[in-house]
């Protein structure tokens, strides 16, 4: 069978010297769409935060999320690699960043910034993951168009093969799960559901389980991180902490006043 063989470009834009990766293109357009839905959603819907407001938070926080995206990776999935040389922390360009630490950081500074001006911290968190999961989805491009977090070994016909950052084998385009599942398809039935903006809560604990089942199960497919492997030879680190994620989901959806 013919496999395609991922031979990607991974510069979006190469001018004048100033090399711009697909990966951070991703983040910067995924920035600024959840910065203008969440004006949308606002005016729209009617909500008691001003855009001010949010336009404060998220601009901070995106940079708390990467930070905490970082660390989280550093200490819970590769500390050995970068304690050999503390200078590999600033490698950006090299990648290593966690979607659970992510969340984790932007969690924190969101309670931070939601007790210092007397916000809820729900009503924050339900406009930003109302329509965060087209920034996911382009993030999952990215990773697709850098070859890199491929699928396990498999033999269907979509298969590809990723020479660059593996081996020769057609292995499971895994990026491309995630765009469609945790991108895409978590955006329409959040934004289906803008309605619940009205009852803060409901949209970040439908975010917390749908992500975390998406996730849960496209990790069956994805090839788990050489230096952690799998737990009872099944189950992936990150189906650990999305199983965290999806119980938190469920407790915030449950409680009797949000």
């Amino acid at each position: 069978m013919q496999y395609y063989v991922h031979n990607l470009n991974p510069i979006a834009i190469d001018f004048l010297g100033i090399k711009i990766a697909w990966y951070w293109l991703a983040y910067f357009l995924g920035y600024f769409w959840t910065l203008y839905f969440g004006k949308y959603l606002i005016t729209k819907e009617k909500l008691n935060i001003s855009f001010t407001h949010y336009l404060n938070y998220l601009f901070v926080g995106f940079f708390v999320m990467l930070a905490g995206g970082k660390i989280f990776y550093i200490l819970f999935y590769n500390l050995s690699y970068y304690a050999a040389d503390l200078k590999r922390v600033f490698y950006f360009w090299q990648g290593g960043m966690s979607f659970h630490g992510a969340l984790l950081g932007a969690a924190l500074w969101t309670f931070y910034y939601a007790k210092k001006h007397g916000l809820k911290f729900l009503e924050l968190t339900d406009i930003v993951v109302t329509g965060v999961g087209i920034g996911i989805m382009l993030g999952r491009i990215a990773n697709f168009i850098n070859g890199e977090l491929a699928g396990r070994v498999t033999d269907v016909s979509w298969a590809v093969i990723f020479p660059k950052l593996y081996d020769m084998s057609p292995r499971h385009p895994s990026q491309l799960y995630e765009a469609l599942l945790e991108g895409l398809v978590l955006f329409i039935i959040l934004f289906a559901c803008k309605k619940n903006l009205k009852r803060p809560g409901l949209n970040s604990g439908l975010f917390l389980i749908i992500y975390g089942i998406s996730r849960f199960i496209v990790e069956f497919f994805r090839t788990p991180d050489s230096q952690i492997g799998l737990f009872f030879d099944l189950f992936s680190v990150g189906q650990f902490y999305c199983a965290v994620m999806i119980l938190i989901g469920i407790g915030i959806i449950s409680l009797p006043s949000r």
